[in-house]
């Protein structure tokens, strides 16, 4: 790979990064506006998010399956499609199409950037990687912002998104081949189950209070604009979190840390429970969110092995938490009243903080035994 080939692939991957930001963080505001102008309930927008997930959870298997075939390309075209469909607005149905495309490009674009980047800077590498994920969450910042400034109109603010996959598709299409070989398998694959549903679950409940967390918001009380402007805060504070990842990642054990962001997250929501003021809690959930995937991942591959297969295992489980707790939480909504969103995530934290006490013994363990 050439000098400029790297830095090229560095510079669209960051620009990809920001767009990934956007993506995951337009849904929760958005999900409110197209129940209105399509007139259905939030247990039937819900379908949106799930959709998109879906999307990503198929594109890595694919990218697994044809790691040769599908690349940068394939991604921002797919979220250039997806995100013009979303702007459109043409019908529900295309609406929902264009989430699932979306989220395949977000997928490939997730699953072929950090392994080529990782390995076109060398001893470099795990730096550059990091910074790939940190300015992710710049992205998730100005989403809502960004939403805002439309006068939370969706045409407008997915445009502008298509616009910007356009202008980063354009700029890889003067960049060399940056393909490298999947990492060979080497001896049997030994499944670990209980962290496999810890990263499910864990995933399932930051996707939960990113794509649902303005929602149950506005259910409780808040105005949709305010909702819109926490859901900023709560990424301020995730991003906080995954910086702070720099100074302790080597010192607190990671499944460790995937206990104390649950016992945040849940002590959060038990706070707004017992009148607390949602507007100062829910921001702070952020900062237990930004320790899930770090925390499940990590214990998953030092458990396990790091190859290219575990390291799928791990991100597919997500994936699927991401497309079915939030279908599951909008089904419950509407039997909870005003604060329904926060019962279920008060009782879903506590339950999972006990069975991961229960499992920390043997996962805090290297190697599967």
């Amino acid at each position: 790979m050439t000098g400029a080939t790297k830095y090229l692939l560095l510079a669209t991957g960051l620009a990809a990064f920001i767009l990934l930001g956007l993506a995951q963080a337009i849904f929760g505001p958005v999900l409110p506006v197209y129940a209105k102008s399509f007139g259905l309930q939030i247990s039937s927008v819900g379908w949106l998010l799930s959709l998109f997930w879906g999307g990503c959870l198929a594109a890595v298997i694919a990218v697994y399956i044809f790691p040769s075939h599908l690349g940068p390309k394939w991604g921002l075209a797919l979220a250039a499609l997806g995100t013009a469909l979303l702007a459109l607005m043409h019908s529900w149905a295309l609406v929902l199409l264009g989430g699932a495309l979306f989220g395949a490009g977000y997928g490939v674009i997730a699953a072929v950037y950090n392994p080529r980047v990782l390995s076109a800077f060398g001893p470099r590498g795990p730096a550059m990687m990091s910074l790939l994920n940190a300015i992710f969450t710049l992205g998730a910042i100005a989403a809502p912002q960004i939403f805002l400034i439309f006068d939370r109109d969706p045409t407008l603010t997915f445009w502008l998104f298509t616009g910007f996959a356009g202008l980063i598709l354009a700029v890889t299409t003067v960049m060399g081949d940056t393909r490298v070989e999947a990492q060979a398998e080497t001896g049997v694959l030994r499944i670990d189950w209980p962290i496999l549903g810890f990263a499910a679950l864990g995933i399932g409940i930051e996707s939960s209070l990113v794509g649902l967390g303005p929602t149950a918001l506005v259910i409780a009380g808040q105005s949709e604009e305010q909702a819109t402007g926490l859901l900023s805060l709560f990424f301020i504070a995730y991003l906080i979190a995954r910086l702070s990842l720099v100074f302790i990642a080597n010192l607190v054990p990671a499944f460790l840390l995937y206990i104390t962001a649950m016992t945040l997250t849940g002590a959060l929501a038990a706070g707004i429970l017992l009148g607390g003021d949602p507007a100062l809690l829910f921001p702070l959930m952020g900062f237990g969110c930004g320790f899930f995937f770090y925390g499940a991942y990590l214990t998953g591959l030092m458990r396990m092995g790091s190859s290219t297969r575990v390291s799928a295992i791990m991100l597919g489980a997500g994936l699927c938490g991401a497309i079915v707790l939030p279908i599951l939480v909008t089904q419950a909504l509407g039997f909870l009243g005003p604060k329904g969103f926060f019962i279920i995530l008060a009782s879903l934290t506590s339950a999972l903080l006990v069975a991961a006490l229960w499992a920390a013994p043997r996962l805090l363990r290297r190697k599967s035994l």
